[in-house]
């Protein structure tokens, strides 16, 4: 859809009391799997993170299609996502929980419901930040959550986190109403910061400062100065 086409739907939906932001109908919408932050912390699981994103992004789609509307896939990994709407995100935060501590307090609520609160303590989370984008690469909106999931197994209960945010995440691209995306908001995590000159350009930069100081001793003539000059420029 062109941007001009994208205008006027917005000017509809608004007209309707639909947010801007919401897909029109036929929108045909690309999520690529989730990806695992470099800065993800995760704590307490022996899975493979990456799957969770994978299932995280099948429940997104499948979210999506019960909007009939709406036609939603998933790119297999490697390959270029095609759509109206393209979803990425990645998962910032894995805490599988305490599986001994939920099954615990689920046998001892079956005697006393106060148990089940401790359950709590042993409940897993998880935490996932995203955003939206038209083919063009136009930034739609930014979305970002954070829940908690319980069940016997700790496969279980991330499980049901992943489908506590994937329908929390289809609702948002589904209305146009995002949440979360910004430093503060649950499920957010800051890219990295960026990385310091690497020890070869400090490297460059303190032997040209020695070169210029042997220059101005005298101890290099003019010539030697010169090509040492451009071969350490070189290495920049």
């Amino acid at each position: 859809m062109t941007r001009m086409g994208w205008f006027l739907v917005a000017v509809l939906g608004i007209a309707c009391g639909r947010s801007p932001f919401a897909p029109p109908a036929g929108t045909k919408v690309a999520v690529v799997p989730f990806s695992v932050s470099p800065g993800a912390s995760v704590q307490a699981f022996d899975g493979d993170p990456s799957q969770v994103g994978q299932s995280l992004a099948e429940q997104i789609a499948e979210q999506l299609r019960e909007d009939d509307r709406l036609d939603a896939v998933v790119v297999p990994n490697g390959v270029t996502p095609q759509g109206d709407l393209i979803v990425r995100g990645e998962i910032t935060h894995i805490n599988g929980g305490n599986t001994a501590v939920r099954v615990t307090a689920f046998a001892a609520g079956l005697v006393a419901w106060p148990f089940l609160f401790i359950g709590m303590a042993g409940r897993a989370d998880l935490g996932s930040q995203g955003s939206v984008t038209r083919s063009d690469g136009t930034v739609v909106g930014v979305f970002s959550a954070e829940k908690h999931g319980d069940g016997w197994s700790q496969r279980r209960a991330i499980g049901n986190a992943v489908d506590s945010l994937g329908e929390e995440f289809g609702d948002m691209i589904k209305d146009g109403k995002y949440e979360g995306g910004h430093p503060g908001n649950d499920g957010h995590l800051a890219a990295p910061a960026a990385t310091e000159p690497t020890a070869r350009q400090h490297t460059v930069s303190d032997r040209l400062q020695e070169l210029d100081q042997l220059r101005a001793k005298g101890l290099i003539s003019d010539e030697e100065y010169a090509a040492q000059r451009r071969r350490l420029i070189g290495e920049l």
